[in-house]
């Protein structure tokens, strides 16, 4: 039994194991400001609220409970917009308004501040930034967006996950949006290979690149897997199928700005359970994956007229080639094969096993034996006639790399791959970046042959021989594959979006100057944008700034905002042919409202990075770039 004395003391030691207890919970302030009372929420903004209340069933529940931890400080740079990809991939399943809504939320969700602990080394403890993916997201509608920052932060200081340090702005390429090579200039080279396991009774597909052939300068590559259930031997025989090679022929016509068609076949698309087709690139038809190609079909044939500026002869080959899909079992790769084969593109497509919405392999599919309307006697890999000795390439396209201003919302000229499905990294000013990436991809995820890595390391040496920093890299790395480009013609900009004097003389490198032309699919769209890359390189950043609002007027500027904090303007949006909105330099929209709310967004988004880069001073901050968002999204 307790004495008097004994109750007391117990008392006293609960009190002061309570005291210590609430004291892990105290709150540090910094002029009046809670340094670490705010971290819930920005582990639970409110997007993700209306996330899980935006679809029906568990989807968007589900959604909305993983979105969390992406925001959680050690989780890595890219886990963030690796979720906005996600979302906008599950949206594609649901009606158009749901669908845009969900796409709508993953942006906001996109440029949420991410939760960064202060660095209690320090004293006071200084308030970090969260540092910056390095890569380019799967889904056009988060190109150039970023997470948001704290303008109480110090604007020097970066909590780097990977380390659980702080580190300096400049110091590495994360601390910058799509900051390229690291102040120190040089690039570790190393690889990582994609996932894309399988195992009996699923299949994993790989939604995302992991390779990253520079870690210390582009330190982020995640891989995103979507399991479904389905065979082993649909698994091997997708796997197989997931390459394609072209013949360029005039016969085809001229597709103008966008690439020659092309549909792929296979589960996993846009999440789904059940094979579908979908374009091969995204950038010149931008649409979601279907079961019924005459959805996939239609749209591109649609866009040749509406967007893309093709010729007669290129419009009545689409109408060819639909013909010839619908003459193939519905629902089977062969469909695919068969509109591919009337562009000179050889896939084999009909060997992947059709699986159904329950997961389930239909039984009679992935044969290879159904009609497919090609050559025999085209191997699928391979370049096709013209581009033979070079190699084959595997599950990958036939690699080629671009040079322009606009990467990433970059103001300088820089390069990038064509092919981000096969070669998913983001721009760089380095070309060696690029082409180390690329070289490491066809060991590490394409499977492709001796031939083609060494004509890989060929095509690099040959860059490396034409002056850095300039178009004719591109050229020169791009004839040894048989892809004739005129990179070169395009004046080169500094990172202050000043043109470089003596560039863009349009003077091609030897091993450019000799080179055959484009023979394959993967060179998409190499002389058609040829010029519009000169146009747009040519024009720095300062210039552009200049003549937007000129340009949009005459254009028919539907994007009624006109506040430019810090020389920022919001894109113009137009109309198209089709009844859409474009947002230039971004993405098409059905609707116009979306249309506007997008060009806010990427004026918010340029409008923070460059109150980030000036150290939030004065009036340009990025609380006031979101008070501007709001006053642009009320304007329209």
């Amino acid at each position: 039994m307790f004495s008097k004395s004994q109750a007391a003391l117990v008392a006293l030691s609960i009190f002061a194991a309570s005291e210590q207890a609430f004291a892990r919970y105290l709150i540090l302030e910094r002029d009046g400001r809670a340094l670490n009372s705010r971290s819930f929420g920005h582990e639970n903004p409110a997007v993700i609220q209306k996330l899980g209340a935006a679809c029906p069933g568990q989807v968007c529940g589900n959604l909305s409970g993983a979105a969390i931890t992406p925001l959680l400080a050690a989780q890595p740079e890219c886990s963030q917009q690796d979720m906005a990809d996600q979302i906008i991939d599950a949206a594609q399943q649901f009606d158009a308004a749901t669908k845009a809504n969900m796409i709508a939320l993953a942006i906001e969700y996109r440029q949420a501040e991410k939760n960064t602990p202060p660095d209690f080394t320090t004293n006071p403890p200084t308030q970090r930034n969260s540092v910056f993916c390095q890569k380019a997201p799967k889904n056009a509608e988060l190109n150039g967006l970023v997470q948001a920052q704290d303008p109480a932060n110090d604007p020097n200081v970066f909590f780097d996950p990977a380390t659980g340090k702080s580190v300096q702005k400049g110091s590495q390429a994360n601390t910058s949006p799509f900051g390229g090579v690291a102040a120190s200039g040089s690039a570790a080279s190393g690889s990582s290979s994609s996932a894309a396991a399988a195992s009996t009774g699923n299949l994993a597909v790989a939604t995302s690149a992991a390779a990253s052939s520079a870690a210390a300068t582009e330190p982020c590559e995640t891989v995103v897997t979507v399991t479904v259930t389905a065979s082993a031997a649909a698994a091997t025989s997708s796997a197989a199928a997931a390459t394609a090679t072209a013949a360029a022929s005039s016969a085809i016509g001229d597709f103008g700005s966008c690439s020659i068609p092309q549909i792929e076949f296979g589960v996993g698309f846009d999440n789904r359970k059940e094979t579908s087709f979908e374009p091969v690139d995204k950038t010149s038809f931008n649409h979601g994956s279907a079961q019924n190609i005459d959805i996939i079909t239609q749209f591109i044939c649609d866009t040749l007229t509406n967007s893309c500026g093709a010729d007669a002869t290129a419009k009545a080959t689409c109408q060819t080639a639909r013909t010839a899909a619908d003459t193939v079992t519905a629902k089977t790769g062969g469909q695919a094969d068969a509109f591919n084969a009337v562009f000179g593109i050889t896939t084999k497509f009909a060997d992947v096993a059709s699986v159904d919405d329950q997961g389930n392999v239909v039984a009679g599919t992935g044969s290879a034996t159904a009609s497919t309307g090609s050559s025999d006697n085209a191997s699928s890999g391979t370049a096709a006639a013209g581009s033979g000795g070079i190699g084959d390439f595997g599950s990958c396209s036939v690699p080629q790399i671009e040079f322009a201003t606009g990467f990433d919302n970059r103001k300088e000229t820089s390069f990038q791959p064509v092919d981000k499905t096969s070669f998913n990294h983001g721009s760089a000013q380095n070309i060696d970046i690029i082409t180390q990436f690329i070289c490491d991809t066809l060991t590490n995820s394409c499977g492709a042959d001796a031939t083609a890595k060494a004509t890989c390391q060929t095509a690099r040496s040959a860059a490396d021989t034409v002056t850095a920093k300039t178009g004719g890299q591109a050229d020169a790395f791009n004839a040894v594959f048989g892809i004739k480009t005129n990179f070169a013609a395009v004046t080169a900009v500094d990172d202050q979006g000043r043109a470089i004097a003596g560039t863009g003389s349009g003077s091609t490198a030897a091993a450019a100057s000799a080179a055959a032309p484009a023979t394959t699919a993967a060179a998409t769209k190499a002389a058609a944008t040829t010029a519009a890359a000169t146009k747009a390189a040519a024009t720095s950043a300062a210039a552009a700034a200049a003549t937007s609002a000129a340009a949009a007027s005459t254009a028919g500027n539907l994007q009624k905002f006109t506040g430019a904090l810090g020389g920022v303007t919001a894109p113009p949006v137009t109309a198209n042919a089709d009844g859409s909105f474009q947002v230039t330099g971004n993405s098409s929209f059905k609707d116009l409202t979306n249309a506007t709310t997008r060009s806010c967004d990427v004026q918010h988004n340029q409008c923070a990075n460059a109150a980030n880069a000036s150290g939030n001073k004065g009036d340009l901050t990025v609380s006031a770039c979101g008070d501007q968002q709001v006053q642009c999204n009320a304007a329209n």
